[in-house]
């Protein structure tokens, strides 16, 4: 074994295959130096230590990625466009940019596949429940030529999803980002049900487009060990392949162990570098918050957070004085919310809805109470 093992060189996703086929849009760099990723075959990481590229070769050469790369050139789905302006290759939604033109019978049924991919992400149904779509759904609908041209089984919807959709969404995200003056990066660090450290981050920016303030899912990395500067590589490694700019970074919304502040300070000095610098509140701002709240609460001695949780389960605890209040509520007015909400004392913020509710209920609950006691 070699003293000095090679590292993932980066210039390696120029380079093609034997079937002239660009391997960044499926060659990844692993979480650690020495080490590769499939997206295609869905790998962990692969170690290209001892062999360099000559690793990525026999990867790319074995029977089932090839067999699972002619599966993804074969799904016209989408095209895959090389940006010019970066030198990674990212798979984007082919868009009908003529508005005055009919979709053709290929189109709508691509159409309805990728409706039907965003509705399965947002909801989240299992991959394995697309199986007997195509079955299905010409059963259903049987007068309709989409349906029957509609194919969709768990292997495709997962590249769809990963590969077209996923990439698509991620790339407008960083524009709208980029035009942004300033953005937070909330991140955690936490071992996941694999036994793998996982690091979480969120993105939270103003948008332009939606005039509001947006949180976002940015991206997980799998960890080895966890350490401050090991963290702080990641997160700059992944500005600088997303074209983030890190001066543009305001604060980061972290909790309170030793290495997440140490990072504060490492990524503060990292942004010194070019002449800027981190707001630095101390820990997670929204504790802050929460704790100001819960202060304030206690010092007024109204005891509000009692006579809320009081009430609540005053009627959650005998189903006979739930069924008293819903028919005073329709007595006295059908259109009256009938639910009372239940305040979690660990959310303070949250203890104005819970108020609100209560008022709008109030008369109700009196004359619920008249008759019960």
């Amino acid at each position: 074994m070699p003293k000095n093992l090679t590292q993932f060189n980066t210039s390696w996703l120029s380079r093609v295959d034997a079937n002239n086929d660009r391997v960044n849009v499926w060659l990844k760099k692993g979480s650690i130096s020495t080490t590769f990723k499939c997206s295609l075959c869905q790998t962990n990481d692969l170690t290209c230590g001892n062999q360099g590229w000559k690793a990525v070769e026999q990867h790319m050469n074995n029977s089932k990625h090839q067999h699972l790369l002619n599966q993804w050139k074969t799904n016209t789905k989408f095209k895959i466009t090389n940006q010019s302006t970066s030198t990674s290759s990212i798979a984007t939604l082919d868009i009908n940019n003529n508005k005055s033109k009919d979709l053709s019978l290929e189109d709508q049924t691509i159409k309805a596949e990728i409706l039907w991919s965003l509705n399965v992400a947002q909801k989240g149904f299992s991959y394995s429940s697309c199986d007997e779509l195509n079955e299905l759904f010409p059963l259903m609908f049987n007068d309709s030529i989409i349906a029957k041209k509609f194919s969709m089984q768990s292997d495709k919807i997962s590249y769809m999803i990963s590969h077209g959709l996923g990439p698509f969404f991620k790339k407008k995200m960083i524009e709208e980002i980029k035009k942004s003056e300033r953005f937070v990066l909330i991140f955690d660090e936490q071992t996941n049900n694999q036994n793998k450290k996982q690091l979480d981050m969120i993105i939270r920016y103003w948008s332009n487009e939606k005039q509001c303030v947006i949180n976002r899912f940015y991206k997980s990395i799998i960890l080895g060990h966890a350490y401050a500067k090991t963290i702080r590589d990641k997160i700059v490694e992944s500005f600088l392949t997303d074209g983030l700019d890190l001066n543009k970074l305001l604060m980061l919304g972290r909790d309170n162990p030793n290495v997440n502040i140490c990072l504060e300070n490492l990524i503060n000095l990292e942004m010194k570098k070019h002449g800027t610098c981190l707001l630095q509140l101390g820990g997670c701002n929204i504790h802050l918050v929460h704790n100001a709240f819960k202060n304030g609460l206690e010092s007024s001695k109204w005891y509000i957070d009692t006579f809320c949780l009081d009430l609540y389960s005053w009627f959650k605890c005998s189903p006979a004085r739930k069924e008293d209040f819903k028919n005073v509520v329709d007595e006295i007015d059908s259109t009256i919310e009938k639910t009372i909400l239940y305040f979690a004392i660990t959310r303070w913020v949250l203890l104005g809805k819970v108020v609100n509710r209560i008022l709008s209920m109030f008369i109700s609950f009196l004359t619920c109470l008249y008759y019960c006691l």
